[in-house]
């Protein structure tokens, strides 16, 4: 081989064994790439775990998360051992907490609504002193369900490591790790129903808002105009009227702007009211010629409103889970609860008392217009009844937009307010179709409110203490038995509404 043939040969090499190198390398990188990735896949879902289940206040969830990627057959207890004792109360991070004054004011404020301008009229359907009592008897078996909800909650956040719970999260958590392993997979579906009945009963609140606005108004205007009383149009034209405006204030998508305005329109209903009664005083006549007894579809209408004028059930986690000391929840149901029972009998009462088998809500329609003060009283009234209504659809239209708002990442103002106006001419619609205020508020209070106040809570306080109280060796279970009774009262409410409803048709 001559030298020329040698000094080519030495040159292919050198060049070549880089290139071998190099692949070389690439193939070890390779091979490390896929172990990593085939570590990376066998330990994701443990770090995943550790990661979500190392903190104190996880959300629901994350929780619920968890449980699935543990591949159990069913929902078991939650397994953190960070604390022996789990504080609910001290992981709960909130820039201002509620005292014992404050957390009464709110559950009072979220059990009186609209409810109240028409108890004078449920007290129509029933009777004078009926009334009285059935109001007692409702108002105690709210009382009950309320703190049915607050003890099941505090039981359940130790066990899930959570510092809160909404309703339906508590419904879903209950039957998720309650005892009937049949009922786990449906936690999810019982979830939707809370949503879905909570989502309907504010859905009507709005709508009964809408028709008490319309009424007034007609009202008002045909006492000042007498074409507009010749003409005697119907309430469906002043529904249309008044959508313009609601439509306008329900487009502020923060609710601070409104909530200043809330308070005072809180404020002057109360003082409508009151000086309907002082009217109502003035035209009394002998309480003797008041019927103490109607009927028994009387009695359930009158169930329906009354349930629908003091409903706090909504508002009672949201209550406790900002309150300072939320094991004191007893006494703010107490006193809230007594100052609710106090203000919807007085009205009902005396507002029946003085106009009798006349009575037409809202109660504030009653004031005589003979006088400029009721009018400007009764304009103000439905301006107020206004706000009150943009406030009020805050809360159906949170529940809609949790589940179709995170699908518009883009312009999501935009789209909020799309679907904020579709919301509220929906409302509208619902109000045109079905103006009749009494009868609206009748189904509300005896179909979605029975599931909301005497269904679900037993069923909760049912599963979440089942292995705790038991008597006779476990052969009966005193808490069982009196949340059957409850629901056996609340079906059997709901199903008599269908009859009376039918006579009233």
């Amino acid at each position: 081989m001559s030298s020329t043939e040698r000094d080519e040969r030495r040159e292919q090499q050198a060049h070549e064994e880089p290139q071998e190198n190099q692949e070389i390398q690439e193939q070890q990188q390779n091979v490390s790439q896929e172990q990593r990735e085939e570590e990376g896949t066998s330990s994701k879902r443990e770090r995943t775990l550790e990661r979500k289940t190392s903190a104190y206040s996880l959300s629901l969830s994350q929780y619920m998360e968890c449980m699935e990627m543990r591949e159990s057959t069913g929902y078991q207890v939650y397994p953190g051992t960070e604390r022996e004792d789990y504080d609910f109360n001290a992981e709960r991070f909130g820039v201002y907490s509620t005292n014992l004054i404050e957390s009464t004011a709110h559950l009072v404020k979220g059990c009186l609504g609209a409810g109240i301008l028409s108890m004078h009229e449920a007290y129509m359907f029933a009777g004078l002193w009926t009334s009285v009592i059935v109001t007692i008897i409702l108002a105690t078996i709210m009382s009950h369900t309320m703190m049915m909800l607050v003890k099941s909650a505090q039981k359940m956040y130790p066990l899930l490591r959570l510092p809160r719970l909404t309703y339906p999260d508590l419904l879903e958590v209950a039957v998720a790790t309650g005892p009937w392993k049949g009922l786990r997979c449906f936690s999810k579906c019982f979830r939707y129903a809370a949503d879905f009945f909570l989502f309907f009963q504010m859905c009507g609140t709005c709508c009964i808002y809408e028709i008490m606005i319309a009424n007034t108004l007609k009202g008002v205007l045909e006492a000042v105009s007498d074409s507009l009383q010749e003409s005697n149009y119907d309430v469906r034209i002043y529904i249309l009227i008044i959508t313009v405006p609601l439509l306008a204030i329900c487009l502020i998508r923060s609710l601070k702007y409104l909530a200043p305005f809330a308070m005072v329109a809180d404020t002057f209903v109360a003082i409508c009211v009151l000086t309907t009664i002082y009217y109502s005083l003035k035209q009394a006549q002998n309480i003797s010629d008041r019927p103490a007894w109607k009927s028994f579809s009387g009695v359930i209408r009158f169930c329906g409103i009354c349930l629908y004028s003091m409903d706090g059930i909504g508002v009672t986690l949201p209550v406790e889970n900002n309150m300072e000391r939320p094991r004191y929840f007893y006494v703010v149901v107490a006193y809230g609860m007594t100052i609710v029972i106090t203000s919807i009998t007085i009205t009902g009462f005396f507002g029946y008392w003085g106009w009798g088998e006349e009575c037409t809500s809202p109660v504030t329609i009653h004031m005589p217009m003979t006088d400029t003060l009721p009018i400007i009283l009764q304009f103000l009234m439905a301006a107020m009844l206004s706000i009150t209504f943009a406030v009020n659809f805050w809360v159906p239209f949170r529940v809609v937009w949790h589940y179709i708002g995170r699908k518009y990442k883009r312009n999501r103002c935009f789209w909020e307010r799309i679907f904020r106006a579709t919301h509220v001419i929906l409302i509208t619609a619902i109000a045109i179709t079905f103006p009749h205020l009494i009868q609206l508020m009748i189904f509300i209070g005896n179909f979605p409110l029975v599931f909301i106040a005497f269904v679900f809570p037993p069923l909760i306080e049912s599963l979440v203490t089942w292995k705790d109280d038991t008597l006779f060796k476990g052969v009966v279970r005193w808490r069982i038995v009196k949340n059957c009774i409850i629901i056996l009262f609340g079906f059997t409410i709901s199903t008599s509404n269908l009859v009376a409803y039918g006579e009233g048709l």
